[in-house]
């Protein structure tokens, strides 16, 4: 729920809220004002009566009766209905304008309380307002006399003022809300301005752009100071760094650079030192230089492996620092099976264990499939999955296998090696990791797997890995197929 419409809806529910506090009171006090003059004027009328009733007592061939006498009802005031009821005689007196209409009564409740009271009653599907009034003769209960008020009209007007106030509250809430939605755009603008500022820096990833805010200094021009300040911080600290980073590939590239030569120097000077002592070994008679010259080829042998070992090290920080520095590749249609075959072939002299076997399959299914690429870093992108099988592979098989699905090409390199833990899957292409708990053990420089995923991301593939500890893994490579017309196949 966005902040514009959450304000709009807590306006709107405030203003809902007075509006019913102030319905509910005014209807209650205009009901309570009315109902109040109307039951004041008919216990001050009862009250009058009460003071010109005559109580007389009357022998009859019955018994004794007692008469209540009222000489008339000329002292009720217009509008107004009276009725007097003898429990004696059971003899009503009524005022003219009742006429046949009985006004009805509580018996029980006057026998019991002997107070008047009030009661709204419906006589003919009208509502009255009757004030019961006791006659009390030594405290007993001899009759009541009742005085009312048609009050129809009265309910019939609360009854609308209710529907009126309903209808006027849930339109001036409406109203409001829709008032409030347009008005709370108008002042939400500057924040609407401040976030598309913002997604321009994001989107641009251009740190010297600023939001340059022209407005009052509220919240939101001091939050538009405070982000411009940090966006001039975060620039500066970006240069800083991006100079640092290019310093560092510089010095990367230009290091490993320097180091090939006289790595190259010392490798192949370390290589003729030991064809030299391997044929001055047979000449030499006595056995003790001849464990001397032993001893110094096992040193110039250990000389030879280090220092190839750092060559490959060199040869892949230099491609890092070239893939750092925006290296691009030459794209071009290749078809892909020659460039596999070529793998295949010289997979067979990769180093690797006497006891692992080497094998592919389903390499036809490559047949005028071609891909958009570099051949050569293709190559190099399998060279690299299939020498780190061979690596941690120290008994069993690698194999490479082929599958398509739609325009791509899936090629899997399956070894029954030591395989990792999931929590190393998510880090092996990262610089400098290795899976493998020996960490130095199994050779290696931690770079392949790095360079093989620059490689793919040139050529818009993927990897997917599946490994299980002590038994073996899966990457499949995703290729991109280029698609070549017939006239193209033709004229190749």
């Amino acid at each position: 729920m966005t902040i514009r419409l959450r304000l709009t809806l807590l306006y709107s529910g405030i203003l809902g809220f007075v509006l019913l506090i102030f319905g509910v009171s005014l209807y209650f006090f205009l009901q309570f004002y009315m109902f109040n003059d109307f039951k004041k004027t008919l216990r001050a009328q009862t009250t009058q009566i009460q003071r010109n009733v005559a109580y007389q007592l009357e022998l009859s061939p019955k018994g004794w009766n007692l008469l209540i006498q009222l000489d008339d009802f000329d002292t009720v005031s217009s509008g107004m209905f009276m009725q007097i009821t003898n429990f004696t005689s059971g003899y009503k007196t009524k005022s003219s304008n009742l006429r046949k209409v009985d006004l009805p009564y509580s018996t029980e409740f006057l026998q019991n309380n002997k107070v008047g009271y009030y009661s709204i009653e419906s006589i003919h599907n009208t509502p009255f307002l009757i004030y019961n009034d006791p006659f009390l003769l030594n405290g007993k209960l001899v009759g009541v006399l009742q005085a009312a008020y048609n009050v129809g009209v009265i309910e019939s007007f609360l009854t609308n003022l209710r529907w009126i106030l309903s209808i006027l509250s849930l339109f001036v809430v409406a109203l409001a809300t829709y008032l409030g939605w347009l008005f709370s755009r108008k002042a939400l603008k500057p924040i609407y301005t401040l976030i598309h500022a913002t997604k321009n820096i994001k989107n641009s990833e251009d740190f010297g752009i600023r939001i340059n805010y022209k407005g009052p200094l509220d919240e939101i021009g001091l939050l538009s100071d405070t982000m411009d300040k940090m966006l001039e911080r975060i620039q500066t600290i970006y240069v800083e760094l991006d100079k640092s980073s290019e310093t560092q590939r510089r010095f990367v590239a230009d290091a490993s650079h320097e180091l090939r030569t006289p790595l190259t120097t010392i490798h192949g000077n370390a290589e003729l030192l030991y064809k030299m002592w391997q044929s001055l070994r047979l000449k030499l008679a006595h056995q003790a230089e001849r464990e001397e010259i032993e001893l110094s080829i096992e040193a110039l042998q250990d000389i030879t492996d280090e220092s190839r070992r750092m060559g490959r090290l060199v040869n892949d920080l230099l491609s890092l620092a070239r893939v750092d520095a925006g290296l691009q590749i030459n794209k071009e249609i290749h078809e892909l099976k020659p460039i596999v075959e070529k793998v295949v072939r010289k997979a067979e002299f990769l180093p690797k264990s006497v006891s692992v076997k080497w094998s592919a399959e389903h390499i036809e299914l490559l047949r005028n499939l071609y891909i958009s690429g570099d051949a050569d870093y293709v190559q190099q992108l399998l060279f690299i999955f299939i020498d780190n099988a061979f690596k941690f592979t120290p008994e069993g098989s690698v194999k490479m296998d082929v599958e398509r699905t739609g325009n791509k090409i899936a090629i899997l390199i399956k070894d029954t090696g030591i395989g990792m833990d999931d929590d190393d899957l998510v880090h092996i292409f990262e610089r400098f990791y290795r899976a493998d708990t020996s960490r130095g053990k199994t050779p290696g420089t931690g770079l392949g797997l790095s360079i093989a995923k620059w490689i793919l991301d040139m050529h818009e593939g993927a990897v997917e890995v599946a490994s299980c500890k002590g038994r073996g893994s899966v990457f499949k490579i995703w290729l991109p197929l280029h698609v070549v017309h017939n006239e193209r196949l033709i004229n190749d």
